[in-house]
């Protein structure tokens, strides 16, 4: 009885598209109502589920989206749950990602994250190019394993707040630990295998490349500016934790393909409409006579 009440007592959570125009596309104007559905009836499973369940959520900017095999990047507009496989981009806009109400990890501007294995057992990200900061709860089941891969270092997560980013650029990589947990660093070489571990304690920092031989960790100072974001999320987990409703596959699956159907209406929208431009032009070069003519008798008045 008193689990039957207590599942009762929790409260529904997701974020929903705001500002939304008042003339929108087909297949548009249902999709706040879809996600209100989902959450107010979502399924509970009493079985803890393998899989993280993550949702991705734009905070600002241009954010988009790519569905795990496909080739097409879709803007992202509120939030939208993630399968493996499944990767953001950021131009001028930020994302924060939320991993059931156990974590969260902030996409920064001009970055590229892929979801790589969304698996609790063996998680892996990879950050092709830019920055995130998280926050993650320690795992108290040993089974639960995090990794965070860059093209020059794997960075192994027990649970802490840390921040991670990648220069396409100068190819280093820069690791940073804060307030809590620790973080195992290993830099790979030029083959792209592991080289030896190194630990990050809380509030210390790591700056390397794969040409370097020899690392050192120091207290926080160019990775020092991530404690902005860090903190905001400390509180936003804080409320996670107290509102978070978990959804089941079906609907999640509803939830997705209503938010990439509308991008794919969008681009079908804006091809008819740069067609439709084409064909004008195309129609005025071919009969440009009869307006001259026009123009002529005016004048001749």
């Amino acid at each position: 009885m008193k689990k039957t009440l207590l599942a009762l007592s929790l409260t529904g959570f997701i974020y929903f598209p705001a500002g939304l125009n008042a003339q929108t596309a087909p297949g548009e104007e249902d999709y706040g109502e879809i996600l209100q559905e989902a959450m107010r009836s979502g399924t509970y499973n009493h079985v803890q589920s393998q899989d993280w369940d993550a949702r991705v959520k734009k905070i600002s900017g241009e954010v988009r989206v790519k569905e795990a095999g496909g080739e097409e990047w879709s803007a992202l507009e509120g939030e939208m749950p993630l399968s493996s496989g499944d990767s953001i981009k950021t131009a001028d806009g930020t994302a924060e990602v939320y991993l059931d109400d156990k974590g969260a990890i902030t996409v920064g501007r001009n970055s590229e994250l892929e979801f790589t294995a969304l698996t609790k057992t063996e998680s892996v990200f990879g950050l092709a190019f830019g920055n995130i900061a998280a926050k993650i709860q320690h795992f108290l089941d040993e089974k639960f394993k995090m990794e965070v891969r860059t093209p020059s270092a794997v960075c192994a997560v027990r649970g802490t707040e840390f921040a991670v980013e990648y220069s396409q650029l100068g190819k280093d990589t820069g690791v940073a630990v804060f307030d809590e947990g620790r973080l195992a660093v290993s830099p790979l070489d030029e083959k792209g295998e592991p080289q030896s571990e190194y630990i990050l304690e809380k509030n210390t920092e790591l700056s390397f490349t794969r040409a370097q031989k020899r690392f050192r960790a120091v207290r926080l100072s160019r990775m020092a500016r991530y404690r902005t974001p860090i903190a905001g999320m400390r509180k936003r987990i804080l409320a996670l934790r107290k509102t978070w409703k978990p959804v089941d596959g079906a609907r999640k699956a509803a939830i997705r393909e209503k938010v990439l159907r509308r991008n794919v209406i969008r681009r079908e929208l804006g091809n008819q409409r740069r067609i439709n431009k084409k064909s004008r032009r195309a129609a005025q070069q071919l009969n440009p006579r009869p307006a001259r003519r026009a123009r002529t008798k005016l004048k001749q008045r």
